[in-house]
C-alpha cells in the first residue's frame, strides 16, 4: 500500500515540475527575403515550448519552423524558445508552424491566429423584448479599426504526437 502511495505521489510532483529554463537569447523572427518598407509598429515575444501527447512533462529539442503566408515573418528555432514577432498595423497574419523532435517520428502542425485586444464598444445590434413587443436597435461604431490592437498568444504550448 505504500509502494503505490509513494508512486501516486512521485508522478503527482513529476507533473508539477517547473518550465524548463530559456536561453537569453530570443530569435528575431523577421523574414530577411520579406521585400517589407514599412517598419513594425512594435515586437511581441512568444514563448514556444513541446510537449508530447498525454504527458504532462516538458519534452525539449523540438525542432521548429515557423512563417507566415504574406512572408513577412520566418524563424527557425530549437524548443524551448522566445521568438520575437513583428506585428504591423491592421490585421496580422496567422502564423503558420512545423515541430519535429530528432530520432523520433513525434511532430506538429500548428497555427497561432493574432486576437484583437482592443475593446470592442458600441459595436453591434441589440433586440430588446418588453411588454410592448420587441424592440430592435442598432448601435454603429465610429472607432479607427486601423489602431486596433493585435497579439499572438503568448505561450502556446506545442504537442507532439505521432
Amino acid at each position: 500500500m505504500r509502494f503505490a502511495l509513494s508512486i501516486v505521489l512521485l508522478t503527482a510532483l513529476a507533473s508539477c515540475a517547473p518550465p524548463l529554463p530559456i536561453t537569453d537569447y530570443i530569435m528575431d523572427a523577421r523574414s530577411p527575403n520579406a521585400k517589407i518598407t514599412t517598419q513594425p509598429l512594435r515586437f511581441d515575444v512568444i514563448t514556444v515550448r513541446s510537449f508530447v501527447a498525454g504527458n504532462h512533462q516538458e519534452r525539449p529539442g523540438a525542432r521548429c519552423h515557423i512563417f507566415t503566408p504574406d512572408q513577412r515573418l520566418s524563424a527557425t528555432f530549437q524548443t524551448p524558445a522566445q521568438v520575437r514577432v513583428p506585428l504591423y498595423s491592421g490585421a496580422p497574419a496567422p502564423i503558420n508552424g512545423y515541430c519535429r523532435l530528432p530520432g523520433t517520428n513525434l511532430a506538429a502542425r500548428f497555427t497561432l491566429e493574432a486576437v484583437n485586444r482592443s475593446e470592442q464598444k458600441n459595436e453591434g445590434v441589440r433586440l430588446t423584448v418588453s411588454h410592448g413587443g420587441p424592440r430592435i436597435g442598432a448601435t454603429i461604431s465610429l472607432r479607427d479599426r486601423s489602431k486596433d490592437r493585435y497579439a499572438y498568444p503568448a505561450k502556446p504550448r506545442i504537442t507532439l504526437a505521432l
